[in-house]
């Protein structure tokens, strides 16, 4: 089933216990908080059933921890597998790490909030975005996190989110798309470059520390589509990218991932 394989895509890759530092950003770039982090998977031998336990380290002092146990006869679905912490979400998963957070169908009148998931190895960080009941953007997130064995902590201290830059030259690589339906399209060779956001265009760039761009709507309009995407220049010559698109109904159509190098 699509289900399943979806269901074990995402395991595969997250168990474990991440360390790292959450981020939250006005819509114009502010820090609004931020504070460190643990989130912990594991699982049975078969991956069948997750426990996931998260501690947040305040500055002030405050720690706080959330704790959920959920498991695939229960919430795996065939848009995706649910969390206790939210009905409406889903969890969609390529089979390299990559992964998506968010709400299949969204039905208007509700808050629309996603995580957007790259990772290399044990080095992971995912982009938030929320958006109002109004359809305006409320905040962005930066989580950037290690697994507890890991060799490499490549992240830095910084919060402030930087000045904007581009992404330079042409690019090369391959494509990774999953369907709402979970449906797996071939892995398709692609070209990718930087373009610049038309002045007509209700998004914008949101430039994070250690090289990570978002690019979403200001706004969400009502019987427009839109799209989602982060970057991720891992290196001068290592790019990845992943993107949601949805219909003019606010519909999921489709999420891409590329991992893609320089041209020649």
């Amino acid at each position: 089933m699509r289900s399943t394989i979806n269901w074990h895509a995402f395991w595969r890759h997250h168990l474990g216990e991440w360390n790292g530092r959450w981020t939250r950003y006005s819509p114009s770039g502010e820090v609004v908080e931020t504070f460190g982090s643990t989130r912990s998977f594991s699982a049975d031998p078969a991956r069948m059933a997750i426990a996931q336990i998260n501690r947040y380290r305040h500055p002030d002092g405050r720690s706080i921890t959330e704790q959920w146990k959920y498991n695939i006869k229960d919430h795996s679905h065939k848009d995706g597998f649910a969390h206790p912490a939210s009905e409406s979400m889903r969890g969609i998963a390529l089979d390299n790490g990559a992964a998506a957070w968010l709400i299949p169908h969204h039905q208007g009148n509700q808050f629309f909030p996603f995580e957007l998931f790259l990772m290399r190895g044990d080095i992971r960080h995912s982009v938030g975005v929320v958006y109002g009941r109004d359809g305006l953007l409320l905040r962005t997130a930066s989580i950037r996190e290690h697994r507890q064995n890991s060799l490499e902590i490549p992240w830095s201290s910084a919060t402030e989110q930087v000045d904007p830059w581009m992404i330079d030259g042409q690019w090369q690589g391959k494509e990774r798309q999953i369907c709402p339906d979970l449906t797996r399209l071939p892995v398709q060779a692609s070209r990718w470059k930087w373009e610049a956001i038309e002045s007509t265009e209700h998004q914008s760039d949101h430039f994070f520390p250690d090289q990570i761009i978002l690019r979403c709507p200001d706004r969400l309009i009502k019987g427009q589509p839109f799209s989602i995407t982060v970057y991720w220049l891992e290196s001068k010559q290592q790019l990845q990218t992943i993107g949601t698109s949805y219909n003019a109904e606010a519909i999921l159509i489709a999420i891409k991932h590329q991992t893609l190098t320089p041209l020649p």
